[in-house]
């Protein structure tokens, strides 16, 4: 997302318009003496949601969601309190919130919840951990930003940066993750792929960062850079091919699982791109089903499978180890 640089929310105006706030909420609720013009001003104080032609312009991202904006905060407090009211924003927060929260009890717990073989190792908990730790700092970014995202155009900016961060991180420790397994007998490419893997993550993260890289220009190269990290993740596969059967690589890497999530992925990408289904009817999704949500939600499940498939993994080669599985 993009956000444009508009005159900052003056302090002094929020001050100004939130001085004597239980005053305003008796004018409000007509409990004091007032004239029309200082119960309707009193009202437009206490308004939580506002639309899309009342916020700045630095908050306006999707011209087809129409209402339920949380305006111009410049408090924690107020933003804070934005997670107990719903608006636009409560689905993805919440959607990647609770999940976040998941992961970290699982991470916290993980000795229980993976099955143990005489085989397993700290090495095991280590790389489950990886992207257990991933997922929840992914996660628990995203739904920080969303939350954060109405106080002002610098935490905003902010929000963003480590939100995209956070998808550098969950690319990272997913990939390395089930590498581990999947090259599990050839330690050396393993370190290879990881190696390659790490390093397209460092650079995303910089350019995610660094103002000097989100300026127009470098615009292509953020693109070509994201792109080719996404693509990395094809050489293992066909390493894996020219290393092992097509049906070693399949069950080694769980490659349906993987590529179940990389769909999933594109999928969400695509809704989000396209800003489908609010698109086609504007104002009709504010709230609930518009594409950032539906992109939460095939991010959340493409996690899943991914987890599910590096368990998988993870089970396989310790029953290898132990002569329960011939090659």
């Amino acid at each position: 997302m993009m956000l444009i640089a508009k005159e900052p929310f003056q302090m002094s105006t929020l001050l100004e318009r939130t001085k004597s706030v239980q005053e305003l909420k008796k004018r409000a609720a007509g409990k004091t003496p007032a004239n029309p013009a200082e119960v309707a001003e009193a009202k437009k104080v206490l308004k939580r949601l506002y639309s899309w032609d009342e916020i700045p312009e630095w908050q306006r991202d999707n011209d087809y969601i129409l209402h339920g904006y949380v305006r111009e905060t410049c408090s924690f407090v107020e933003t804070f309190k934005s997670l107990f009211y719903m608006h636009n924003e409560s689905v993805n927060i919440y959607s990647h919130l609770i999940p976040a929260l998941g992961f970290f009890t699982v991470l916290l717990l993980d000795k229980s919840t993976i099955k143990v073989f005489e085989t397993t190792t700290w090495k095991d908990h280590m790389i489950i951990d990886l992207f257990y730790s991933g997922a929840f700092a992914c996660l628990i970014l995203s739904s920080s930003f969303h939350c954060l995202k109405s106080h002002s155009l610098r935490i905003a900016t902010l929000g963003n940066k480590l939100d995209y961060l956070g998808i550098c991180i969950l690319i990272v420790t997913s990939m390395t993750s089930i590498l581990y397994y999947g090259y599990y007998e050839k330690f050396s490419l393993f370190c290879l792929f990881a190696l390659i893997t790490v390093s397209f993550g460092i650079a995303c993260s910089i350019v995610t960062l660094k103002d000097k890289f989100r300026k127009r220009e470098w615009r292509p190269y953020r693109a070509g850079l994201f792109v080719c990290f996404g693509l990395s993740s094809i050489v293992p596969i066909f390493s894996g091919l020219y290393c092992y059967t097509f049906s070693e690589i399949w069950t080694q890497i769980q490659l349906f699982w993987v590529l179940l999530g990389g769909v999933l992925y594109i999928i969400g990408a695509v809704l989000y791109g396209m800003r489908f289904p609010e698109k086609v009817c504007p104002g009709k999704f504010d709230i609930w089903g518009h594409s950032h949500q539906l992109f939460h939600f095939l991010v959340v499940i493409a996690s899943f499978c991914h987890l599910r498939g590096l368990l998988n993994s993870y089970e396989l080669v310790h029953l290898k180890m132990e002569g329960k599985i011939v090659s």
